[in-house]
């Protein structure tokens, strides 16, 4: 920390910035995709499954099935964010209906 100050960011680019890492986060669900065990391997303390509430787990997992599948694949109360496939997929989804129409 240098205790110099950043520069404040407008909405409009923190959307776009959410955007851009939907993106990175899609491209990284591909590559973890064709690992034999894509179990989280990042800091347990910083896996999904301890920072969300299985409440948020289970909202993030039916938005994400929206739209992965339709709802087919989606089952109340259970979700696979342990997976960094799965994790990389379903957050990819919601930072991009956090940032809307940014890149649209």
């Amino acid at each position: 920390m240098t205790g110099i100050a950043k520069r404040p960011l407008s909405d409009a680019t923190k959307s776009k910035i959410l955007a851009v890492a939907a993106e990175i986060l899609s491209m990284h669900g591909a590559v973890v995709g064709n690992r034999m065990c894509q179990d989280w391997s990042g800091s347990k303390d910083r896996s999904p499954k301890a920072v969300f509430t299985p409440q948020e787990l289970d909202d993030i997992s039916y938005n994400h099935e929206i739209e992965n599948s339709d709802l087919k694949d989606y089952e109340q109360g259970v979700d696979m964010m342990h997976d960094e496939m799965v994790a990389s997929f379903a957050l990819a989804d919601a930072l991009r209906d956090m940032a809307g129409d940014a890149l649209r």
